[in-house]
């Protein structure tokens, strides 16, 4: 089956509450998407149409290198469908299914590029509301991809529900979701909170004989301590879940971007973990996002008990505000403002205390360094007899934020081999592009390539190293072949020609 004329249909990977998703190759382009395809009996529902173009809007609008990237959207035959960069690998929910919980370094890890994809998201006004396990892909590469923007929220924009309605996954969702109160960014940040929880001690917060029940434990009772299922986690990290996870949205972390920085800071303190080595790079290509079952999520018809119960439990949480603000205060040793990580960073790294080893055993470049500082990686790499390069390009991110690497992380290096650090100036591109990388790119002539985008109006960044490949031929490119360059910039790794 063909949608579009251009993108064939090879297998069903997961069906959720609105579209099924299948791993699919467009033809055009030859390389492997997957597609969703919202049901039959939502076709012609309004709503529910409005709610799949938001995703689709959503998601495009963010280019992050942990979130899910968008290729296309449309409408075929009176189906509209969504293609999205293909991941070959698990989600989260799997991983967990099999290793039941997480070291606290390897949480650590996966948690921070969850909370760099929101926060990117945050920056621009968007609420993911849906963050779980089933929405945090895994790629080869040990990169995380959050997808499924399917109920995300502009803000600003009217909610697509009507009166009472509550839409997420309970074991995940937010006391002020619960109650049918308005959602921000620390909405999400209280979803990651639980996340992170059952990443480190194997279980959900509260499980319940109904969703309404667990929605119902959310917003009346407090997320019970780390330590009493998992004693092993140092003390500050157990703080940030405490913190991610407070009742009173006032309490958490702003938003992704907070919560990352803290977790970053926390590595201080924490064992190192050894990751399984990944493959040798190869040339990028953004692969994805099959979102999973969506088991679980709320359903307007179940959630009009909670409609009923709405006020009795915002009474409630109300009630226990003071005691929160009392409790947090004295209890979280993360407490500060956004600036305050930056001081704690400076503490001794894992990437530090790892150094000796790993000028004997090999480098694999950090499977956290995007959301990372640039410099700071620039240096701890030429300690290490590496060879960095950074380019700094528009973008949301703060100022030195790596936005990408080549090779990325996780991937082995070999001695004295050039690493490219893409990095954000601080400020975002005042009109954003709606250029998509061509994959011709990839091996054409530097000198073409260039000329090319210059004929788009596209700006260049050409970075040459020594590497395989032809002379002054394009290696890789940033963003990846099919992404877009909405901050108006395409970087060219090029092997450099003979002096």
């Amino acid at each position: 089956m063909k949608v579009a004329g251009r993108y064939r249909l090879a297998r069903r990977i997961a069906t959720g509450g609105m579209g099924t998703v299948y791993e699919g190759v467009d033809e055009r382009l030859g390389r492997r998407v997957a597609v969703k395809v919202l049901k039959a009996e939502y076709a012609e529902d309004p709503m529910s149409l409005e709610r799949f173009s938001r995703e689709a809007r959503s998601a495009a609008r963010l280019d992050h290198p942990n979130i899910a990237q968008i290729y296309d959207s449309g409408r075929d035959d009176a189906r509209s469908f969504i293609v999205m960069e293909y991941v070959d690998g698990p989600h989260l929910g799997q991983l967990l299914e099999t290793e039941g919980r997480l070291p606290s370094q390897q949480a650590i890890e996966i948690t921070t590029q969850v909370c760099s994809a929101l926060g990117a998201a945050h920056a621009v006004g968007i609420v993911h509301r849906d963050i779980k396990p089933g929405n945090v892909l895994l790629a080869p590469n040990r990169r995380v991809k959050v997808t499924d923007f399917g109920i995300a929220q502009a803000q600003g924009l009217a909610a697509l529900t009507g009166t009472g309605t509550v839409l997420g996954t309970a074991h995940y969702l937010s006391p002020e979701q619960a109650t049918s109160q308005g959602v921000t960014p620390a909405s999400d940040v209280y979803a990651t909170g639980v996340l992170l929880y059952q990443l480190l001690t194997g279980s959900v917060p509260f499980e319940g004989d109904s969703p309404v029940s667990v929605a119902l434990s959310h917003a009346t009772k407090e997320v019970p301590p780390v330590g009493l299922l998992a004693p092993d986690v140092p003390a500050q990290l157990a703080a940030i879940v405490a913190r991610a996870t407070a009742k009173d949205p006032r309490q958490r972390f702003a938003d992704g971007s907070q919560m990352a920085a803290e977790l970053r800071a926390s590595t201080g303190s924490q064992p190192t973990v050894s990751m399984p080595p990944a493959p040798m790079p190869t040339p990028p290509t953004r692969h994805v996002a099959a979102g999973p079952d969506h088991r679980g999520r709320l359903s307007v018809g179940t959630l009009a008990v909670l409609a009923g119960v709405g006020l009795l439990v915002a009474g409630l949480v109300a009630l226990g505000v003071q005691v929160l603000l009392d409790h947090d205060s004295a209890a979280d040793p993360t407490s500060g403002s956004r600036a305050d990580p930056q001081g704690a960073s400076r503490q001794k790294s894992p990437r530090e205390s790892r150094r000796d080893d790993e000028r004997s055993t090999g480098q694999v470049l950090p499977i956290d360094a995007i959301g990372g500082d640039a410099k700071d990686l620039e240096k701890e790499l030429k300690e290490l007899g590496y060879d960095p390069q950074r380019v700094t390009i528009d973008s949301v991110e703060p100022k030195d934020a790596i936005l990408a690497t080549m090779p990325g992380p996780g991937e082995s290096l070999t001695s004295g081999q050039a690493v490219l650090l893409i990095a954000s100036k601080g400020k975002p591109p005042k009109e954003p592009s709606s250029f998509v990388v061509p994959g011709e790119l990839i091996g054409a002539d530097v000198n073409e390539a260039e000329e090319y985008l210059d004929e788009q109006d596209v700006n260049v960044e050409t970075v040459e190293i020594d590497a395989d490949g032809d002379q002054d031929g394009v290696i890789e490119t940033y963003p990846g072949p099919g992404a877009v360059a909405d901050s108006g910039t395409v970087v060219l790794l090029v092997a450099a020609g003979e002096d």
